[in-house]
């Protein structure tokens, strides 16, 4: 899908925070990401809840080239993105100089239809052990006491930009009246019930699990109680049993 002939005819370029297409539109175009990470976002705007990231060398927006249906999320840019637009035509055109294009696209499908259908069972298995509580883990601040649910996949931390108009999973803008806290400052991946959390780059003043800073680029593993600093922000990781 990369093949040049098509690429130097619909390459787009998108801003940080800069909406590729938002949920409800109708297209014909898919696309696939050169450079750069997208999100998608549940709702309409890109805040809350989203399904997914997508880096180079992935595609979204494919069900517009099987029927004209609307988009199903908001496709937004985490950072500058640049992306090949692939009309209906295009990808047909494709398909008939490259068979392997249709091959990888329906491998790609397979494996998110896997994926999402992990999701559910994982989350049916959680509701129906949790009979209605809430089992999601979550970050609680010491200072208010307000708790950040973390979602199933996993959540930004950070403040908001208005630059940009992104919200962070986690919004601390709130808890940090002394700007502490980078506009993205740090991320937890989730894996198997098990949680992790990494610094975002460019970080100023530091991330910390119980009093030790996290080295850029190391990944460590939070545990139900720990206490965890972003800048002068200090809260604590709670999982339910």
């Amino acid at each position: 899908m990369s093949d040049s002939s098509f690429i130097g005819q619909s390459k787009l370029s998108f801003k940080e925070g800069e909406v590729v297409y938002r949920k409800g539109e109708m297209a014909q175009q898919m696309y696939v990401i050169l450079s750069g990470r997208v999100r998608m976002y549940v709702g309409l705007e890109p805040q809350g809840e989203w399904a997914e990231e997508l880096n180079k060398g992935d595609f979204f927006g494919e069900g517009s080239l099987l029927e004209p249906i609307p988009r199903f999320h908001t496709a937004v840019a985490l950072e500058d993105v640049e992306v090949v637009a692939i009309s209906r035509g295009t990808f047909l055109r494709m398909i008939k100089q490259n068979p392997e294009v249709s091959v990888k696209m329906m491998q790609r499908l397979a494996q998110r239809n896997r994926e999402l259908a992990a999701k559910v069972e994982e989350g049916s298995s959680r509701g129906y052990r949790s009979h209605g509580v809430d089992s999601a883990a979550s970050l609680v601040s010491v200072i208010s006491g307000k708790k950040f649910r973390i979602l199933s996949h996993g959540a930004l931390i950070g403040r908001f930009d208005p630059n940009t108009g992104i919200h962070p999973d986690i919004d601390l803008t709130d808890e940090d009246p002394q700007l502490s806290v980078s506009r993205r400052h740090a991320r937890v991946l989730c894996e198997h019930g098990r949680y992790f959390l990494v610094e975002e780059n460019g970080v100023a003043n530091g991330t910390y699990i119980k009093g030790d800073r996290l080295a850029p680029g190391d990944t460590r593993e939070l545990k139900p109680g720990d206490r965890v600093g972003f800048g002068m922000v200090v809260l604590f990781f709670e999982k339910p049993a």
